[in-house]
């Protein structure tokens, strides 16, 4: 594993931005997500393993962004507006956390009721979801 490097407080604004609109990509990925599960099989198995495979990598991505906020947290001679970014960096850190979580449990969500997994149901499955009202879902 390659040696962590940790970034000056003089990045602290760059970063801000790039969790900013790191946000605002999320945010996207989940209205689809949420909005896909209305539609049953609208998504299939690889399209559920991208985004495991995505939001997991994330998860860890965050930890260092994290880890790099609460060193920046550490410095004793913050000014007061560097202190405002910094804590406007942790809520959208929290916030990103939240909604890594919820992607990721959409996933798993999803993941039952793939195309693949519906073109693989019998007929007598799949109206036995209709009729159980499982809206298609074997």
């Amino acid at each position: 594993m390659p040696e962590r490097i940790w970034h000056p407080i003089s990045k602290l604004e760059f970063f801000v931005d790039h969790t900013r609109r790191w946000l605002v990509d999320v945010k996207e990925n989940a209205d689809a997500l949420e909005e896909a599960r209305t539609k049953p099989h609208v998504l299939a198995d690889t399209d559920v393993v991208r985004v495991k495979r995505v939001y997991t990598e994330q998860a860890d991505d965050l930890v260092l962004f994290e880890e790099q906020a609460e060193k920046w947290g550490q410095l004793p001679d913050l000014s007061p507006s560097r202190r405002q970014k910094l804590r406007t960096l942790n809520e959208q850190l929290a916030e990103l956390r939240g909604l890594n979580k919820k992607v990721l449990e959409l996933a798993d969500e999803l993941a039952k009721g793939t195309i693949d997994t519906v073109m693989a149901a019998s007929d007598a499955e799949l109206g036995l979801a209709a009729l159980l009202g499982l809206g298609g879902r074997p």
